[in-house]
């Protein structure tokens, strides 16, 4: 396949609207991207399998992520991969901005869905929550609080 680079995304959406027929999932950019990066010893045999593993591993409404990746997929601190996530964020963030959404806001919303993804992977502790986003528990803890005083509940999209 790395001959036919350009046919990768078309095949990858071909597989994803087999496994998923009544409701397919979109790639987002990060995704294509990594797709396109990846090797595929086995052509177009290991692209469906890997394809089909991250369809498996995508939950919920929505386009297929970079998240949805599985971990054991995922090169361990590659340039590849954060390029991938680069491209998302930066995606996401253009979107905020031409929507007129502030910095701060932007801010904000980043940080507090962090907090939500992390709180949820690891099942509620808030300690271990709170070691992987580089905090104390404690300032965790009052990051939450003050946001459920203030009213702001939920997590804005960014």
């Amino acid at each position: 396949m790395s001959e036919r680079r350009e046919d990768i995304a078309v095949l990858a959406e071909y597989f994803v609207e087999q496994l998923c027929p009544d409701n397919p999932h979109e790639l987002d950019d990060a995704v294509r991207q990594y797709l396109l990066i990846r090797e595929y010893p086995g052509n177009v045999r290991d692209l469906k399998q890997l394809v089909t593993r991250i369809v498996q591993h995508h939950v919920g409404p929505g386009p297929i992520t970079a998240g949805d990746i599985p971990e054991d997929e995922r090169p361990e601190g590659g340039d590849a991969f954060k390029n991938c996530y680069e491209v998302a964020l930066e995606s996401a963030v253009h979107s905020a901005l031409a929507s007129g959404v502030s910095l701060k806001e932007i801010e904000r919303a980043a940080g507090e869905l962090a907090e939500r993804i992390v709180i949820e992977e690891e099942k509620g502790n808030l300690q271990r929550a709170a070691a992987r986003l580089g905090i104390t528990d404690r300032a965790l803890q009052m990051r939450r609080a003050t946001r459920r005083h203030n009213g702001a509940g939920g997590v804005a999209t960014v």
